[in-house]
């Protein structure tokens, strides 16, 4: 279906122009996309996953783009890292998990804080970076320097889909993961999943960073801030609620779809432009919490970390066809994080 065909290249797109942008930018799915997050990258949100493991769900937010070299390898002291969670469908916050760090010591270790914001029994949890923190319920939080989770033949795409003039194609021979070795800063926190739940079982999650002047990033679904803001209001999209997207940002949403949707040939009706966009919108990763599938299988429930979005996205594309309808775009051959997941808290590998 041809309808289907333009949807899936847009979401391609998409994924890939966040984690690359330009052949000179380093990026991942939302690093360094606003001019606040540039300022620190530290507060800088690269990812976000939350999927089921048995009773609980575990939510992951990385931050700090390759850390330890564009940045230290803490969090900000004092920023707060916030989960915010709608168990009601009207996404707004009726959860809101609070993570905040003191100053590193002499061996960059810093005091951790986890704070349930909305309880009406105020909970705190306590510990130290690099450590695995009880909290609550039998949780565990976890916050320190991990393999960056993110696995992408960056490199290929940029100039097979992108145009950047290089000679690379997917699985020619020479595939890369161009985010292997990398680090970022994480966030791990795995709770109960009836702390997070209301009537229905269902729950709509985003991760958000900010500072005591105001909101400085947030994110749910990749690549959003990145492919379809413009950028002069990169921060204003940072600082939207997900209740507000559709309000604020659908137009803007459909004018780059209508513009991106040419590059498989063809493009959107101004229709499909709107059916898409309220796919997209609002902002949120909606995760059953009774089932353990994911992003690629759900389709779209939550995000788990070894899922090849990528691959997903590229075999949506017209069942893997290009724009002349041969089959060239059905994975970028880089199958798995170059580092192996953990099986147990706090999953992601350790750090390079």
């Amino acid at each position: 279906m041809k309808k289907i065909r333009n949807i899936a290249l847009l979401l391609l797109v998409a994924a890939a122009l966040a984690l690359g942008l330009s052949a000179s930018t380093i990026g991942a799915a939302d690093h360094l996309d606003a001019p606040l997050v540039q300022q620190d990258g530290r507060t800088d949100i690269n990812d976000v996953y939350a999927f089921v493991n048995g009773e609980n769900t575990v939510m992951v937010m990385t931050v700090n783009p390759l850390a330890g070299v564009l940045n230290g390898t803490t969090l900000r002291p004092y920023a707060q890292y916030e989960f915010a969670i709608d168990n009601d469908g009207d996404y707004q916050e009726d959860i809101v998990y609070r993570v905040q760090a003191g100053s590193p010591n002499g061996n960059g270790q810093q005091s951790i804080y986890l704070y349930d914001v909305n309880s009406a029994t105020p909970r705190q949890a306590n510990g130290v970076s690099e450590s695995i923190i009880p909290t609550w319920g039998n949780g565990s939080l976890y916050v320190g320097l991990r393999d960056d989770p993110f696995f992408f033949d960056l490199v290929a795409f940029q100039d097979q889909v992108l145009g950047a003039g290089g000679s690379r194609t997917f699985c020619d021979g020479n595939e890369n993961d161009f985010f292997a070795g990398a680090n970022a800063t994480a966030i791990v926190l795995e709770l109960p999943s009836s702390y997070l739940t209301a009537d229905s079982d269902i729950v709509n999650i985003w991760a958000r960073t900010s500072d005591r002047t105001g909101m400085i990033d947030r994110m749910a679904k990749p690549a959003l801030n990145t492919v379809f803001i413009s950028s002069g209001s990169k921060d204003a999209y940072n600082a939207t609620t997900p209740a507000q997207d559709a309000a604020e940002w659908s137009d803007e949403f459909e004018a780059k779809l209508l513009a991106l949707s040419g590059l498989d040939g063809s493009g959107y009706t101004a229709d499909e432009a709107a059916f898409v966009t309220s796919l997209l919108l609002p902002d949120v990763l909606t995760l059953d919490t009774t089932s353990t599938a994911g992003f690629t299988t759900g389709p779209l429930n939550g995000r788990q970390l070894a899922e090849d979005v990528i691959d997903f996205e590229l075999f949506v594309v017209t069942g893997g066809l290009g724009a002349n309808g041969s089959p060239v775009l059905t994975s970028d051959c880089v199958n798995a994080n170059d580092a192996a997941f953990l099986s147990s808290f706090p999953y992601l590998a350790p750090a390079n």
